[in-house]
C-alpha cells in the first residue's frame, strides 16, 4: 500500500467536505418553482399554419409547462414553438426552450402510418417524440439555470435527462413514451445506415443516430428489465451492452437525485404526479 497518496487524499477530503462528494448542495432562496411559461409564435409559413392550430388547439405548452412547475429555478424558462426560417431544428437558448415548426412537421412525416410490431400506434409515436424534444432541450436549460456539473458530452446528459424523467411515468405510459423515442431513433439509424458515412458526421455535438437509440433503450432495459426483456428479444440491444445497463440507469439516477432532485418541489411534484399526462388513445 502506497501511504504517501492515501495521505494526500485524506488531507484534500479535510480541505474538502461534503461539496466534493455528493453534500447536499446549498439552495439559492431565489429559485422558486413555477417558473415555466409558454409562447405559441405564429407561423410564417402557411404550411405550418395546422400543426400551429393543433398545438394550441390541444395545449401542449401549457400541459408540458404545468408538469415542469415543479422545478425550482433561478428566472422563468419559456417553452416556445416557432418558425426557424427552413432550418429543422431544437435548442435552448437565452432562457428559452425552442423548437422549431419544421422539427414537428418531420416528427408528423416520420411517425409510423400503421401500428408497428403490432403495438406502437401513430398518436404514441407522435406523443413520445415530442415530449422527448421538449425534455431533451428542457435538460440543457436545467444544465445552465442551476449551474448542474456534467462530465462527458452534454448532449448525451439532455439525453439522458429527457429518457431518465421518461421512465418515471407509470409502467405503461412510460413504454410507450419509450417506444416513440425509440422508433424515432431506429428510423434516423437506419436511414443513416443505408448511406455512406461523412467524417463529418462523427464531428457532431450529438451522437450518431444508432447510438442515441441504442443508449435509450439501454437506460430503459436498466431500469425494468422486465418491461423492456424484448429489446433484447427482437434483436436489438446486444447481450455484452444489456448486462451493464442497470449499472448505467442507477448511476444516472444517482447524479439526478444529488444534483437535479433538490431543486423539485415536493408538494407540486406530487400533484404533477397524480394527475394523468397522456390520452394514448385519443384519435389522431
Amino acid at each position: 500500500m502506497k501511504v504517501a497518496p492515501l495521505l494526500a487524499v485524506a488531507a484534500w477530503l479535510a480541505l474538502c467536505p461534503d461539496q466534493a462528494f455528493g453534500g447536499d448542495p446549498v439552495i439559492d432562496a431565489n429559485v422558486k418553482p413555477d417558473q415555466v411559461q409558454q409562447l405559441y409564435v405564429e407561423p410564417v409559413n402557411p404550411a405550418h399554419r395546422p400543426i400551429y392550430d393543433r398545438l394550441k388547439q390541444l395545449r401542449v405548452l401549457e400541459r408540458l409547462s404545468e408538469f415542469l412547475s415543479p422545478l425550482r429555478l433561478p428566472r422563468p424558462l419559456t417553452l416556445k414553438v416557432q418558425g426557424c426560417d427552413g432550418r429543422v431544428n431544437s435548442y435552448y437558448w437565452d432562457d428559452s426552450v425552442i423548437v422549431c415548426y419544421e422539427y414537428l412537421d418531420l416528427l408528423l412525416k416520420s411517425a409510423p402510418q400503421e401500428t408497428k410490431s403490432g403495438e406502437l400506434t401513430r398518436h404514441d409515436a407522435l406523443v413520445g417524440m415530442t415530449v422527448d424534444v421538449f425534455l431533451h432541450e428542457t435538460g440543457h436549460a436545467v444544465f445552465d439555470m442551476l449551474q448542474v456539473p456534467f462530465l462527458g458530452r452534454e448532449e448525451d446528459a439532455a439525453d439522458q435527462f429527457a429518457t431518465y424523467i421518461e421512465l418515471q411515468f407509470a409502467k405503461d405510459d412510460a413504454r410507450r413514451l419509450i417506444l416513440g423515442v425509440a422508433f424515432l431513433g431506429h428510423e434516423q439509424a437506419e436511414q443513416q445506415l443505408a448511406r455512406p458515412a461523412q467524417e463529418r458526421e462523427f464531428a457532431d455535438v450529438h451522437g450518431l443516430p444508432a447510438q442515441r437509440y441504442f443508449n435509450v433503450i439501454c437506460l430503459a432495459y436498466g431500469a425494468d428489465p422486465d418491461l423492456y426483456k424484448d429489446a433484447i428479444s427482437r434483436g436489438h440491444l446486444p447481450p455484452a451492452r444489456a448486462k451493464n445497463c442497470s449499472y448505467e440507469y442507477r448511476r444516472f439516477a444517482l447524479g439526478f437525485r444529488q444534483l437535479i432532485e433538490p431543486y423539485i418541489d415536493p408538494i407540486l411534484l406530487n400533484r404533477v404526479k397524480a394527475q394523468k399526462w397522456f390520452s394514448f388513445d385519443a384519435v389522431n
